[in-house]
């Protein structure tokens, strides 16, 4: 009765436990892409500057100068080298990019 009870318990705290991090918070953040590479892009929104990975976005190729609105999640890097913010969503609110 014990044992069933204890393995009761454990599967509770399992099933709350992977719930809460299956949850992953969505942030936002607009502002103006100060820098671009292959993997990410650096945005700057007042004092705040943020580096978000950009690989798995497709279509949306923002330039520097940009005024941008990102959907990311973030501390969830696979690679060391990697920002730890990734993007879900980018959204060009207004061009103002160079043309490179």
């Amino acid at each position: 009765m014990r044992k069933s009870v204890h393995i009761l318990i454990a599967i509770a705290i399992l099933a709350l436990g992977s719930g809460v991090l299956a949850d992953a918070k969505i942030l936002v953040i607009t502002g103006r892409v100060v820098d671009v590479s292959s993997v990410s892009i650096d945005v700057q929104s007042g004092k705040k500057r943020l580096e978000i990975n950009t690989q798995d976005i497709k279509g949306v190729a923002p330039k520097v100068g940009d005024t941008v609105t990102v959907h990311y999640t973030t501390g969830h890097h696979i690679y060391r080298a990697d920002p730890d913010n990734i993007a879900t969503k980018i959204e060009v609110i207004a061009a103002g990019g160079s043309k490179k």
